[in-house]
């Protein structure tokens, strides 16, 4: 017995050949093209293995998997089972088009098969292929498949009948559950199927505390399957004489409820437990009429778009939550049972497959690939882009491909900004303006706009901060003048000058560099606070108008940053600050992520104390306000020793906040 594999390469794949090898059998492997094939080689050097793993180049969509003449007369009378294991099982990304392309590839290793004279094809479907049966789904069941409407459903369930309309070769079909990684090592491939919620537990678990109890839900059964299982149970049932016909089950026996995965998920992620559960049948309750207007009444429809898309889990796939289909595994599970296999317990392998995901998978971990994808060739505007968080965003963009529009008032630091950058690769343009007067910021958009004939992303980094108490500033007005004229009214007039030349252009992004004390309203520094706290209330009415028009406005509300604005506080020397770099780590994930608000724990639970009990936030604020001395009234001498190292260690405790 000789085996023609497809999708040899593939999470399921790579674990059967392993299996096959031991059988010494020579195994063909289809590989579509050469970082595929270079793939397949070096797995096959990994095991030692050059001899019996030989790739044959071909792909689905081609008539005869569109293998060459040689390779055709080669395989004939040597490969007896055909074993079709490629496919694409990610719900978020199958289309109508993908479902012909399927069906297309599965009746070509049909007829490829039928053309070398193997005698067996072993599919690899899914369940999936049932539908959204509401019931119990065996493995004699087929035709009573129901609503396949969505393309995931269709393709294998339509690919299964070419299967089993032809007459060509015998054939065995086997419908895994939703498919994760090795129980033991988590090891997987790409992100697909239940990895979808992974981001959103562990975004649950970065707000929440671990032993803050959650609302959740019930939902329906979710049957996940390792791919080692997968692998296991194939290689037992292709090995396993007078099976032909037939289907099996490679499903998990006692499969867990959707609200259930998702605990264990966030129990891996050491967060907080989804305690009361909810049956999400209960909206049944509710007049049908009027939830199927509000599913689909544009607003709401878009929210909910925008939400999990934020999320990155695809739109269709929520609705699997509440998946009604169980699945019955009798005659898998005899089999399998006798030959010593069985599908372990999710709860024992999620672990593994959280930290393989988290070290490995996390679309976090490729932030340079995605940020290079969404900046090349394009114009970035950086404003006070001559020192500080500004130049250092310059030098974090500088290797994606765009053009960086350098703004600041002097020229000699732009340019050391603009060396920096081109020492990497970069290319940029210096263009050193007052952002306070009003022609000037004029001239900056004309001449840009004609030039580049758009700015793609506008990034405010320019601004002012002042240290001072109310009661130091009562004869200070000039001072909440300044912080107006930079903070506000200068990104206002850069926003107000590009924003609809990007509504044109059918896309931009708009982030502005804010404070943490707009969160947690710190003391002293209410010039600073109010004037960034106006632009983000312009920002969150200006995103209402423009969200309709592919134009995003993202505010990160910055923690304390060691930059020359923040250097003239002496205290600021002694306590933990974010670095410049880190600074701009963060824009960066906001040119990504595209999200409206970027902020710590610690500003997200200033602002939540505040809308929750604001005489208890503003006791706090107040205890910290006389705590912590005015700018230039700390004392070098020991009297006030015991007091500094108070200070010092209440404000290394809150990091990021201003005092």
């Amino acid at each position: 017995m000789s085996y023609l594999i497809t999708g040899a390469t593939g999470l399921v794949g790579q674990q059967l050949l392993t299996r096959l090898l031991k059988r010494r059998k020579s195994l063909y492997c289809l590989v579509k093209d050469d970082d595929n094939r270079q793939r397949l080689l070096d797995m096959a050097a990994k095991l030692n293995q050059q001899r019996l793993i030989i790739p044959i180049m071909g792909n689905l969509r081609d008539p005869l998997l569109g293998l060459s003449e040689t390779d055709l007369e080669h395989l004939k009378g040597n490969v007896t089972d055909v074993v079709h294991l490629a496919c694409d099982r990610d719900f978020g990304n199958i289309t109508n088009e993908r479902v012909k392309r399927h069906i297309y590839g599965t009746e070509q290793v049909i007829a490829c098969g039928h053309a070398i004279g193997a005698k067996r094809l072993h599919h690899l479907s899914s369940i999936a292929a049932a539908g959204l049966y509401r019931g119990c789904f065996d493995e004699t069941m087929f035709s009573q498949a129901e609503q396949l409407t969505h393309p995931y459903f269709l393709s294998h369930h339509l690919c299964e009948k070419v299967v089993r309309q032809q007459s060509d070769l015998a054939f065995r079909i086997y419908r895994p559950g939703f498919i994760v990684g090795d129980s033991q090592t988590g090891q997987a491939n790409r992100v697909q199927g239940p990895y979808y919620f992974f981001k959103l537990m562990q975004r649950l678990g970065d707000m929440v505390p671990k032993w803050m109890p959650l609302a959740g839900f019930e939902g329906g059964c979710i049957n996940i399957v390792p791919a080692d299982y997968v692998a296991d149970a194939l290689d037992c049932l292709i090995h396993t004489p007078d099976l032909d016909g037939q289907c099996f089950h490679l499903t998990d026996n006692k499969p867990y409820l959707a609200g259930e995965v998702l605990n264990l998920i966030s129990k891996a992620n050491r967060g907080p437990t989804l305690t009361l559960k909810f049956n999400m049948n209960l909206g049944g309750l509710l007049p049908q009429p009027w939830l199927q207007l509000a599913s689909q009444y544009p607003p709401i429809a878009k929210l909910g778009q925008r939400v999990l898309a934020d999320l990155g889990i695809p739109q269709d796939l929520w609705s699997m939550l509440n998946y009604p289909t169980r699945f019955d595994n009798h005659n898998a599970k005899r089999i399998l049972d006798a030959a010593g296999i069985h599908c372990p317990d999710l709860a024992s392998y999620i672990n593994p497959v959280w930290d393989y995901w988290e070290r490995n998978l996390d679309p976090e971990l490729f932030i340079e690939q995605a940020i290079c994808a969404k900046l090349a060739n394009k114009v970035v505007m950086i404003t006070g882009a001559g020192s500080g968080i500004g130049r250092a965003c310059a030098q974090r963009l500088a290797t994606t491909g765009a053009k960086l529009i350098l703004v600041g008032r002097r020229q000699d630091k732009l340019e050391e900004t603009l060396a920096l950058i081109e020492a990497k690769g970069g290319k940029g343009l210096a263009c050193p303006c007052d952002l306070t007067q009003d022609d000037a910021v004029k001239q900056l958009i004309s001449e840009r706009l004609s030039q580049e004939g758009n700015v793609d992303v506008l990034i405010n980094c320019a601004g002012r901060s002042i240290r001072r108490s109310v009661q130091h500033s009562t004869e200070r007005m000039h001072d909440y003048e300044r912080t107006m004229a930079i903070n506000y009214f200068a990104r206002v007039r850069l926003i107000l000058g590009l924003i609809e030349t990007m509504a044109s252009q059918g896309r931009g992004h708009i982030i502005n560099v804010s404070s943490i004390g707009v969160l947690t309203n710190a003391p002293r520094f209410s010039a600073y606070v109010a004037s960034n706290s106006a632009l983000e209330a312009f920002c969150r009415c200006a995103g209402a108008e423009y969200a309709d028009r592919n134009v995003s406005f993202t505010t990160i509300n910055m923690p304390l940053v060691d930059t020359p604005m923040s250097a003239p506080t002496e205290l600021y020397q002694a306590i933990p600050t974010l670095s410049a770099a880190q600074a701009a780590d963060l824009i960066a994930k906001a040119v990504v992520k595209r999200p409206k608000r970027i902020a710590t724990r610690l500003g997200i639970v200033g602002a939540t104390l505040h809308a929750l009990s604001p005489t208890i936030a503003e006791s706090c604020m107040n205890m910290l306000y006389r705590l912590f001395p005015e700018s230039g009234e700390i004392q070098p001498n020991d009297k006030h020793y015991h007091n500094q190292q108070q200070i010092i260690g209440l404000a290394a405790m809150l990091r990021g906040i201003h005092f």
